[in-house]
């Protein structure tokens, strides 16, 4: 459906975490919010209304995808602000496009799903998108934590400062894969809460670490309580690899 004078867009974008706090415009920081707003403004001429994010990652976690949507009034030349919206510049966002869609179209509603990735690095070596573990870990017993998490459950225990209603998650991919480097975390699922992935990868390097059992750690899966868990992994360590589109 098209609304004559009103041009909506999905807009599709990438970032690297380590330049902002969080997706949430905030006063006097820059964020990725703050950033996509100026791009848009800029090339359109015109402020975006009712601009909306898929995905509202926290500071320092990065992005391979994520999604907004926005919503223009006349007048407005679409191919001139696709173009404009398009070109590279030093914002700290890439990967960018811009798709006419229908005004139905809502970032909070086009997710099924939710693909992060966590990068370790336990060879020493500095690097500022992963978390360095150099002390040795228990492989087999990460697996088996990470395999418990699987599924539908109550992940209240897995959450920080997060007021959703909702702690009741599915999750359908929750894999330890070793490299040369290091080890690379993937958590796949229909939703998340507020530092949920972060609390699940900590969890499972805690165990690793030998500072608790598997059993120490799934007594808290379905529990219902509202702490527990250990500290959540760092931030930069975790990036949005991709949505799931609803439909798709």
């Amino acid at each position: 459906m098209v609304r004559p004078g009103r041009h909506q867009y999905l807009i599709r974008f990438a970032y690297d975490g380590q330049r902002f706090f969080g997706v949430s415009p905030q006063r006097d920081r820059p964020t990725v919010g703050a950033s996509l707003y100026e791009r848009l403004e800029a090339a359109a001429g015109q402020r975006p209304r009712a601009l909306q994010f898929t995905a509202r990652t926290d500071t320092g976690v990065s992005a391979e995808e994520n999604f907004a949507t926005c919503w223009f009034l006349e007048p407005f030349d679409p191919v001139r602000f696709e173009a404009q919206f398009q070109k590279t510049l030093e914002d700290g966002i890439t990967s960018v496009s811009a798709t006419a869609v229908d005004i139905h179209v809502h970032a909070r509603n086009i997710s099924s799903g939710k693909w992060y990735r966590y990068m370790i690095r336990s060879d020493g070596e500095e690097d500022p998108r992963a978390w360095g573990v150099e002390k040795p870990l228990d492989v087999q017993a990460m697996k088996s934590l990470a395999a418990r998490f699987e599924g539908e459950h109550d992940f209240s225990a897995f959450r920080w400062r997060c007021s959703a209603p909702d702690t009741m998650k599915t999750l359908a991919r929750v894999e330890i894969t070793a490299v040369p480097t290091g080890y690379i975390i993937d958590v796949e699922g229909d939703g998340f809460l507020r530092r949920m992935v972060r609390k699940i990868v900590g969890a499972i390097v805690w165990v690793g670490l030998g500072e608790a059992t598997v059993e120490d750690v799934a007594s808290l899966i379905d529990s219902g309580a509202k702490y527990g868990a250990p500290h959540g992994a760092p931030a930069h360590g975790l990036t949005l690899m991709a949505i799931r589109r609803t439909g798709s």
